[in-house]
């Protein structure tokens, strides 16, 4: 009887101690759990504050961005302003003195030489080359000291070398620096004197011309073209 009232209160014995074991456990576990879900809300608060974060800063880029685009379109409709003023501007003058023009052309007895000149000039702007050689011959044969003249006897030489008349061009070119020395256009007279003798197979007499532009006009655009022409002439070897 007495073993096994000792058994028994024995297995009473390990049964609380289980028990008191399985609740220390299930005590951890608890707080373990417990722990687990605060770092798990600690990590979700701080996900979100980043999130907040980038959020804002992009936030802060966009109204930048819009900043930045506004100012873009006001400079763009102002310069738009600008520009159709400055056309209209513009358009007025011109209208002003094509007025002024044409009031002056009308007030010349038959159009006078400087229509005569500008009539010559439009033919050759179209194209009509020998309608223009012989409307600019006429104008020389008119009016040869005329301020107009050299200008004529120059578009005179251009229409013939237009047309592959590289004797008749020449004519016109040495012309115009015989009978008008110092003339503005002499540089660009001599520069194409070489250009025709190039093209009437005379290389010793193109690479005078062409120097002497050089020489004499070393700082014009024709001085330019001399130079290049006489590189062309030099390759050639003609």
């Amino acid at each position: 009887m007495r073993a096994a009232v000792s058994v028994a209160v024995l297995l009473l014995a390990g049964l609380a101690a289980a028990a008191a074991q399985a609740q220390s456990k299930g005590e951890r576990l608890d707080s373990l759990e417990a722990r687990m879900d605060g770092v798990e809300r600690q990590l979700a608060n701080q996900g979100l504050l980043e999130m907040t974060r980038q959020i804002e800063a992009l936030s802060a880029q966009v109204r930048q961005l819009r900043g930045d685009i506004e100012e873009l379109q006001h400079g763009i409709e102002q310069a738009r302003a600008q520009q159709r003023d400055q056309y209209v501007d513009l358009d007025t003058r011109l209208r002003a003195a094509e007025a002024a023009l044409a009031a002056a052309q009308s007030a010349v007895p038959g159009g006078g030489p400087e229509a005569e000149y500008q009539a010559a000039f439009s033919l050759l702007k179209d194209g009509k080359y020998p309608e223009a050689s012989t409307a600019l011959q006429d104008f020389l044969g008119k009016y040869p000291q005329h301020e107009l003249a050299p200008n004529a006897m120059y578009w005179l030489g251009e229409a013939h070398y237009v047309q592959r008349d590289y004797a008749g061009a020449l004519a016109a070119f040495e012309g115009l620096l015989a009978q008008y020395p110092g003339n503005r256009k002499s540089a660009d007279a001599l520069l194409k004197v070489g250009y025709c003798q190039a093209e009437l197979k005379r290389p010793g007499a193109a690479r005078t011309a062409l120097a002497r532009v050089i020489e004499e006009y070393p700082d014009t655009p024709a001085a330019t073209e001399a130079r290049a022409r006489l590189d062309r002439l030099g390759n050639a070897g003609g």
